[in-house]
């Protein structure tokens, strides 16, 4: 009876808030350390891990050191194990996958599938006991998942259950954001004519664990740390064990995060005055801080509508956050999102939502235009200047030549 250890979204190399980057980074790389240690405990056969490994396309030479280690301690002490894993968003594209630093032709253990499929190539791992096929992450999955349904179809071989890996968001199953493109959603009804038995599926940090609908086992195993500080977690790895092609047991395992994570909300049911929110949002935190017993985060948000003049309030209360953070070392950072509305009403107030989002501009220009957009944002990310904002002339001509390429084929086309 086969046992998967299955885990994502572990996003090694993340450092965000940068005000404490070393210490987010330390945290990822605990829970992917902690992940490795359950699944040894466990003695399981295979791993399967549903993408985002990494945070950046680009991670430092110790970020991908430090995860070849841990895969191969893994190896070193289960010799018979394979890890299977897909290329998420934040993997980088298929022309530049931060998993092609992990990979080595002697290392035999750890398969990467999922980019040859998108290519219309057929791709799996099949053994005696599962056969896998993925997808690796496509911004315009909607239309793109229906283009390559026959490959997959194809890459199912042998009598062993079936199990389809991907890292997009899927209708129905993932509990998806309200700002998700349409476009970048799969259809159910598309996976359920391939006739999986399971499908893996990451992209989502909150687990969900086991979900059935068509007939499928969908698992969304969610990350190993929150990735943003909002997100509550419990976090952790899933242990699955099969019987034949259907699902025998099934477990959730927590990790123990290096660090607490508070998410703390004021929101009193009135009108209050400026200085109430003020001393209500530092009273809290103190009375946090001094209960702590391990370094913690705090994130408090402070909401509602206040009795002032301005129409702009603020609580203006950072040197005295500070203050409680000098005195209770254990406190290493506090993020405090202001939204509080005056209380003299609808004058000088805007509505959200009157910018355009760039994709809405390129989708007409197709799949590849949209991956180039994330490949920009992702080197933005790690390689603005931090005076302007821009990349370098070196940096922008590769973007540049490839738009050019983009636009002259769309004019050839029509």
């Amino acid at each position: 009876m086969p046992r998967l250890g299955i885990f994502s979204d572990t996003h090694i190399g993340r450092n965000i808030p940068r005000v404490v980057g070393d210490a987010r980074r330390k945290a990822f790389r605990h829970a992917f350390h902690q992940a490795i240690d359950i699944f040894l405990r466990e003695k399981v056969d295979y791993v399967i891990h549903g993408g985002d490994l990494f945070e950046k396309r680009s991670m430092t030479p110790e970020d991908a050191v430090f995860v070849k280690e841990e895969l191969y301690r893994l190896a070193k002490n289960i010799p018979h194990i394979k890890i299977i894993a897909v290329r998420g968003n934040h993997d980088g594209s298929p022309h530049s996958s931060s998993l092609d630093y992990v990979t080595h032709p002697l290392a035999e253990y750890f398969i990467v599938l999922g980019d040859k499929t998108l290519k219309e190539e057929k791709e799996n791992y099949v053994d005696d006991n599962l056969c896998i096929t993925a997808m690796g992450y496509h911004p315009y999955a909607k239309t793109k998942f229906k283009e390559i349904s026959s490959i997959i179809k194809e890459s199912w071989e042998g009598g062993a259950p079936r199990i389809l890996l991907l890292h997009n968001y899927i209708d129905g199953v993932h509990d998806i954001p309200p700002s998700a493109p349409d476009h970048s959603i799969i259809n159910p009804k598309e996976i359920e004519k391939l006739k999986p038995d399971i499908v893996i599926a990451g992209h989502q940090h909150e687990p969900i664990g086991v979900r059935k609908t068509g007939g499928i086992s969908y698992i969304l195993p969610g990350s190993t740390e929150a990735v943003d500080l909002a997100e509550e977690g419990p976090f952790g790895v899933h242990i699955l064990e099969l019987d034949g092609h259907k699902i025998d047991s099934y477990r959730f395992v927590g990790i123990e995060p290096l660090h607490e994570i508070r998410n703390e909300v004021l929101s009193p049911d009135k009108p209050m005055p400026l200085e109430w929110f003020a001393e209500k949002c530092l009273n809290r935190l103190e009375e946090l801080a001094s209960g702590l017993s391990r370094d913690a985060i705090v994130r408090m948000q402070v909401k509602g509508v206040a009795v002032t003049s301005s129409i702009f309030p603020e609580l203006d209360i950072q040197d005295k956050v500070d203050e409680i953070r000098r005195k209770y070392p254990r406190l290493i950072h506090v993020e405090i999102i202001e939204s509080l509305k005056p209380i003299i009403g609808d004058k000088g107030e805007t509505k959200p939502g009157g910018g355009i989002r760039i994709r809405e501009i390129f989708e007409e220009l197709g799949g590849e235009a949209l991956e180039l957009i994330d490949e920009v944002s992702l080197t933005l990310d790690e390689r603005a200047s931090e005076k302007t904002g821009i990349l370098r002339e070196s940096d922008r001509e590769e973007f540049v030549e490839r738009w050019v390429k983009i636009f002259l084929q769309k004019v050839r086309e029509e």
